[in-house]
C-alpha cells in the first residue's frame, strides 16, 4: 500500500506474537490506526506493544496511555474513541517520512523542475496553452523484480506477473486489463508502457531477516533490491531496454516479494515507494533509483501498481491530502482515491494530469457563442485559461468501463492552479488545491472531507446545467476576479455531453 488507504483492515503482530486486528487510514508516510470498536492506538516506545492512544499535552501527536490494547475495556476506562491529531500536524508528520530517504526520488525532482520553471517565468507570462514540458508518450519500458525467500516461495508464477504487466486484454484475478492496457486506454493510445519481468530471485537470508522491525524502515528493502539486481547482473540479465530520463535514471522499478506483508506499519518490508539513496548502475546510461515495493501473496491488482507508476513514469503528484482533513480529488482520479475504491478496475486519471502528460487528443478553447461536444472515455477536453498556471479544464465522465466505480456521471469541471497543493483545502486565494473539482452541488464535500464523491458532483441536465461567475458554485478565478466563463445548457449525462459557452 504505497498509496493511500482508507479504513483498511490490517492484522498487526504484538511482541508476544499475538494478533491485533485494526483499521487504518493514511499512507506510507503517516497513518492512524484504531481498533475495530473505534479506539485509536499507538505503538509504545518502551514495550513495543500497541497501546490505547491519547493526545499529547500540547496536541501535537499521539502518545501511549500505558494501557495495552485488550488489557481492559477502554469504555470502562473512560477513553475517547476516534481521537486523532489535527490535520496540519498529520501533514507535517507525513512530510517527515520516518525512516525513508530524505533525498527526493527522480520523479519528484523532475516535477519540481517544472514547478520551478513555472515560478521563474511567471504563470502569467504567456496565455497560450503551451504543450507539457515532458510528454509521457511513446514506448516506455520499466522493470519488475520478483523476489522470494528461502522459507517463503512465490505463489504467483513469473508468467502470470508478465501477463498482468503486459498482456493485452488481460483479465486475471478479476482485473480490467493489464497495466499496459490501463495506460494505453487512459492515454488515448499515446503511452505504451510495458515491464520487463525478471526471473524470480531467491534471497540470501530468510524472510525475517528482511522484515526485522528493529532495522530502520526501508533499509532492508533497499538491501534486498540491490541484492536482486546484483544477482541478475552477475547472470548476464539484459537491462538495456529499460527507458531512462535525460539524466540516465530508469523511470520505474516495481518489486513484488513473496507472501503477505507481515510487518506493522512503517517497519521492515511494509509496502512503500522510495529510492535507493544512491543510484545502482545496471548498464551504461542505466541507473536504478526510484522503486515501489509491495507484497504478492496470491493476488494481483491494478490500483496500487498503476498509481505508483503514475508517479515514476509520468511525474504525477498525489492528489489526496496528506493531512486527511480533506479528500482531494476523491474517486475522480487514479492519483487520489480512484485506485483505492476500485483496485481491480481503477478509475481514469483526471483531465489535468492527462493533459500535463501530453495525452490530449482534442483541446477546445471554449469561446462565446459556441457549442461543445465531449465524449466520455476519450481525451477530449474543453479549456478556459487565465494564464499558464491557472485554468479550467473540462471533460466528460460516464459510469462505464474504466469509470464504472465513479459516484456520478456528467460534465466534469476542474479548476487548476499548477502552483497550488491538494494539501490545502481552504479554498482561499492563498491556500487552495492544485486541482480542484468544481462540484455541481456547491457543497465542496471533497474539501470538507465529507466523502470521496457523490451523485451530485458533476454538471448535467436535470441537476445543475449552468456554471458562471454568479452561480453557486461559480467560475471565478482564485483571486476572486471574474473568469467570464459561462457554461450553460449542459446536456444529459452519457457517452457524449454538450454545453454552450455564454453569454
Amino acid at each position: 500500500m504505497p498509496m493511500q488507504f482508507i479504513d483498511k483492515p490490517f492484522t498487526f503482530t504484538q511482541p508476544d506474537k499475538s494478533q491485533l486486528k485494526v483499521l487504518g487510514t493514511g499512507n506510507q508516510f503517516h497513518a492512524t490506526f484504531r481498533t475495530l470498536d473505534g479506539f485509536t492506538i499507538v505503538k509504545d516506545a518502551v514495550s513495543g506493544f500497541y497501546h490505547y492512544a491519547q493526545l499529547s499535552p500540547v496536541g501535537d501527536g499521539l502518545q501511549s496511555t500505558g494501557i495495552r490494547v485488550g488489557a481492559a475495556d477502554p469504555k470502562v476506562l473512560g477513553l475517547t474513541a476516534g481521537i486523532e491529531v489535527p490535520g496540519p500536524v498529520r501533514r507535517a508528520l507525513a512530510l517527515a517520512a520516518p525512516g525513508l530517504p530524505r533525498t527526493p526520488s527522480r520523479w519528484e525532482v523532475r516535477r519540481n523542475e517544472r514547478r520551478l520553471h513555472l515560478q521563474s517565468t511567471g504563470p502569467t507570462s504567456a496565455i497560450a496553452p503551451a504543450p507539457p514540458q515532458r510528454p509521457t508518450a511513446g514506448n516506455f519500458v520499466g522493470l519488475c523484480l520478483l523476489i522470494q525467500f528461502p522459507d517463503i516461495a512465490a505463489a504467483v508464477p513469473r508468467a502470470d506477473v508478465d501477463d498482468f504487466c503486459n498482456k493485452k486484454g488481460y483479465s486475471g484475478f478479476g482485473n480490467n486489463g493489464s497495466v499496459y492496457d490501463y495506460f494505453t486506454d487512459v492515454s488515448d493510445g499515446k503511452l505504451h508502457y510495458t515491464n520487463i519481468v525478471a526471473p524470480v530471485y531467491t534471497t540470501k537470508h530468510p524472510r525475517d531477516w528482511y522484515t526485522n522491525p528493529a532495522i530502520p524502515f526501508g533499509q532492508r528493502a533497499r538491501e534486498m533490491i540491490k541484492e536482486a539486481l546484483a544477482f541478475h547482473l552477475s547472470t548476464g540479465f539484459d537491462f538495456s531496454r529499460l527507458t531512462t530520463d535525460d539524466k540516465d535514471y530508469v523511470y520505474a522499478v516495481n518489486v513484488f516479494y513473496a507472501g503477505q506483508a507481515v510487518n506493522n506499519w512503517s517497519e521492515g518490508l511494509w509496502p512503500h515507494s522510495s529510492n535507493l539513496i544512491t543510484p545502482f548502475t545496471l548498464a551504461p546510461h542505466k541507473l536504478c533509483f526510484d522503486y515501489q515495493i509491495t507484497d504478492m501473496d496470491d493476488q494481483l491488482s491494478l490500483g496500487t501498481f498503476c498509481h505508483e507508476n503514475g508517479h515514476m513514469i509520468c511525474d504525477f503528484p498525489d492528489l489526496y491530502d496528506y493531512g486527511y482533513e480533506s479528500n482531494g480529488d476523491g474517486v475522480y482520479c487514479l492519483m487520489c482515491a480512484g485506485g483505492v475504491t476500485s483496485p481491480k478496475n481503477p478509475t481514469q486519471i483526471g483531465a489535468y494530469l492527462k493533459h500535463s502528460a501530453g495525452w490530449s487528443s482534442s483541446v477546445i478553447g471554449v469561446t462565446p457563442g459556441t457549442t461543445t461536444v465531449l465524449h466520455a472515455g476519450r481525451n477530449e477536453f474543453g479549456m478556459h485559461r487565465k494564464n499558464n498556471g491557472e485554468y479550467f479544464i473540462m471533460e466528460n465522465r460516464n459510469q462505464t468501463g474504466r469509470d464504472a466505480s465513479l459516484t456520478d456521471s456528467g460534465l466534469t469541471v476542474w479548476h487548476v492552479d499548477e502552483l497550488g497543493s491538494n494539501n490545502n483545502e481552504s479554498m482561499t486565494p492563498a491556500s487552495h488545491y492544485e486541482c480542484a473539482l468544481v462540484q455541481a452541488d456547491g457543497r465542496n464535500d471533497l474539501e470538507h472531507g465529507t466523502n470521496n464523491g457523490d451523485r451530485t458532483d458533476l454538471f448535467k441536465a436535470g441537476q445543475n446545467d449552468r456554471l458562471s461567475d454568479t452561480t453557486n458554485p461559480n467560475s471565478k478565478w482564485w483571486d476572486g476576479s471574474a473568469s467570464g466563463m459561462e457554461l450553460k445548457n449542459i446536456g444529459v449525462a452519457g457517452s457524449a455531453i454538450t454545453f454552450d459557452f455564454g453569454p
